[in-house]
């Protein structure tokens, strides 16, 4: 899912556009001012990931998750498994 703007009033955060939330879906709310707009130097970069971190992906059902992560394996090991025979197709397409 992507960043949702806001704005605070009156002490609520009010979106810039709906959300297609679900009822009852949890959110985290980060404060951003303009000086969080800094140039990705490798310890702002380091410090964004480490705030990242904290926050579980919740969009995701437990059961969801699990048939996801099937499936990205079977994926990877369907194509570890076709690696040498595509390589070839592409060698003989370079040649």
């Amino acid at each position: 899912m992507s960043v949702i703007d806001g704005t605070v009033k009156n002490g609520q955060v009010v979106l810039d556009e709906p959300a297609t939330l679900p009822d009852g879906t949890r959110v985290k709310v980060v404060p951003f001012t303009e000086d969080d707009d800094e140039p990705a130097t490798p310890e702002v970069i380091a410090a964004r990931l480490a705030l990242m971190d904290q926050f579980e992906p919740g969009w995701l059902s437990p059961e969801d998750d699990a048939a996801w992560r099937a499936a990205l394996q079977e994926q990877k090991e369907h194509e570890k498994a076709r690696f040498s025979e595509d390589a070839e197709k592409l060698r003989r397409i370079w040649e």
